[in-house]
């Protein structure tokens, strides 16, 4: 059956929403068929003094640094005076319709709204829930930005909604101070597991979607050391009174956003099972939860407050990001979660990948932070471009280490971070470059400017030989002792994993391939004349004792034959492990960057420092 607009009972509820009844924004949403996406919503806006109301849908939500143009599931816009009469309305722009009205009339803007977009976080509405993210849902005016919010909402029965915002007069209401607050507390509506508890007198709460093979009571144990550890960074202060964690255990999408008192983390539902996998859960849990701090209580000035038409360009989304990659990670083995060795593991693969991509040598991450907005994926983000994750993540290493250099061992990056926090969060209007070098001086006694243009404006290479060795660590390739061969050829391509025949998809820049004319999109077929898919083709390769090879691979379905001449390099996984003799100065760098004691095998081996005459 057809969705049918609710007409109905639109008179009444607008004759209740007069000029002179209140300020309040309010919004109701009724899911008219979830099976197919949909739902029908309803804003009152209070009395304007002008002409016109423009009533805007965001072009990007926050978190998401590109505009994904949310206006596309809205239909059948219609707009109402406060006596329910049809209202004139233009679109003006993808995302904003303008309404004329009269000057001290409240104006109900309706629409249909399709919701299924779930792997964007913005909306997504089926039989079994709601996710119900503001940027992608519900309208706002400029003029009413700042007015108190109200939000009902019609669902099936049995279902049960949580959000960040306070509960309203209703099991399905919400209230919030302005539509900021609104647009960063997702509502997730729906049949869903709840638990709930508290952490130094704060309510910590987990509403998990779906079935897999999560344990939500572990979860829930395992979020609260997350929470805990994370605020010892800030000296235990919290930006919330309560917080709302959202999993979804899905299929085919998968990612995380934070917000400010609450997240939403998507996995697929049979990866929270493994080890691994549940690991991976909680890097992303520890990630989204440090973002309350760094970006929602805290973030650069270009994004105070949030232009929800328009990119927010700044420079400094490698800190926004970045350091939070870099805490996800120490909050998770500080935390008591993750071993020292699985930490060392993730480093090892995260430096490895990041020597791997040419791309290092042709964006800073200045750059990079400026033009996430339109960053590429494939390819020519690996060969063009840095990662602001990454590249921010291993220059908060390397912050984190020499601050703990400069002060001895006192002080780290978190200082900083705490500094931010107190002197420029989002009430006091951001942080800019030069708050974030007068914070590194306060902490080190420094001037960080010379560095600064050296790893962030510009493309200097990370010293990460001399950088680990300051903490007794050394990256090296773990070559397996009964190995048959201690050394593989190296050709510089990515293939499409499992894919036979074997299909490129990234050639690394001025690598073996590159240089003999390989491109993405290649089939290889062979190699000397015997066939190759993507699981063998090393196995393969590694019959030949002597380079150049014999290439074939299909282009535009015609067949090509070209020589390629690959590189030796030891045959094993990137590592990172402690060098054969550390000092007790090491140790102690170690321990206190980590926040875990050096292991005491490693200790046996340690060479003391030798004592000053």
């Amino acid at each position: 059956m057809k969705p049918q607009l609710l007409t109905y009972a639109l008179p009444l509820l607008l004759l209740g929403a007069s000029a002179t009844a209140r300020a309040d924004v309010d919004y109701q949403l009724k899911i008219t068929d979830a099976a197919q996406h949909l739902a029908e919503v309803r804003a009152t806006f209070p009395a304007a003094t002008s002409t016109t109301l423009d009533v805007q849908m965001p072009n990007w939500r926050t978190g998401r640094y590109n505009i994904l143009n949310l206006a596309n599931g809205v239909r059948l816009f219609k707009a109402f005076d406060a006596k329910g009469q049809a209202l004139p309305v233009a679109k003006t722009d993808k995302g904003t319709w303008q309404v004329r009205t009269k000057p001290g009339d409240a104006v109900t803007v309706q629409y249909e709204l399709y919701a299924n977009l779930l792997g964007e976080r913005t909306r997504h509405i089926d039989d079994t829930h709601a996710y119900l993210d503001a940027s992608g849902v519900f309208v706002y005016a400029a003029p009413f930005r700042k007015e108190p919010v109200k939000v009902k909402l019609d669902v099936p029965q049995g279902w049960k909604s949580r959000s960040g915002m306070d509960s309203g007069s209703c099991d399905h209401c919400f209230v919030a101070p302005n539509y900021d607050v609104l647009i960063d507390a997702p509502i997730e509506t729906g049949i869903h597991e709840f638990y709930t508890d508290k952490v130094d007198g704060r309510s910590i709460e987990l509403a998990i979607w779906g079935r897999g093979n999560h344990d939500g009571k572990q979860m829930m144990t395992d979020l609260k050391k997350i929470v805990l550890e994370t605020a010892k960074l800030y000296g235990g202060k919290y930006p919330f009174q309560r917080y709302l964690f959202i999993v979804h255990a899905t299929d085919g999408v998968g990612g995380a956003t934070e917000h400010a008192n609450s997240t939403v983390i998507q996995k697929p539902r049979w990866t929270y099972g493994p080890r691994k996998g549940y690991l991976d859960f909680l890097r992303v849990a520890a990630h989204e939860f440090y973002h309350t701090w760094n970006v929602k209580a805290y973030r650069p000035k270009e994004m105070v407050p949030y232009d929800y038409q328009n990119e927010n360009y700044n420079r400094l989304l490698w800190i926004a990001e970045g350091h939070t990659s870099y805490f996800e990670e120490l909050i998770v083995l500080r935390a008591g979660l993750e071993k020292r060795d699985e930490f060392l593991e993730e480093y090892a693969k995260l430096i490895d990948d990041y020597q791997h991509q040419p791309g290092r040598l042709q964006q800073s991450a200045a750059d990079a932070s400026f033009d996430e907005w339109i960053a590429v994926g494939g390819e020519r983000a690996r060969n063009a471009s840095v990662n602001i994750y990454s590249k921010g993540q291993l220059l908060a290493l390397m912050m984190d280490i020499e601050l703990r250099r400069q002060t001895k061992g006192k002080k780290g990056l978190e200082d900083m971070h705490r500094i931010l926090y107190e002197q420029h969060s989002t009430a006091q209007g951001g942080y800019d470059v030069a708050a974030v070098l007068a914070a590194l001086r306060a902490v080190s006694g420094q001037d960080w400017s010379g560095w600064w243009a050296q790893y962030v404006d510009g493309l200097a290479e990370i010293p990460f030989d001399s950088l680990l060795a300051q903490v007794g660590l050394q990256k090296l390739v773990d070559v397996p002792k009964d190995a048959d061969q201690k050394t593989e050829w190296w050709a510089g391509w990515t293939l499409r994993e499992g894919s036979d025949p074997a299909v490129v998809t990234v050639v690394e820049r001025d690598g073996p391939a590159w240089k003999a004319g390989v491109v993405a999109g290649d089939t290889l077929v062979a190699v000397n004349g015997v066939r190759v898919s993507s699981k063998d083709i090393g196995d393969k390769m590694s019959l030949s004792k002597a380079a150049p090879f014999k290439l074939h691979l299909f282009r535009r379905d015609e067949l090509v034959e070209m020589p390629i001449t690959p590189r030796q390099q030891p045959k094993g996984k990137a590592k990172i492990k402690s060098v054969d003799k550390t000092s007790s100065a090491q140790q102690s760098m170690n321990a206190s960057w980590l926040g875990v004691a050096w292991p005491k095998d490693d200790s046996a081996r340690a060479e003391s420092t030798p004592k000053k005459p």
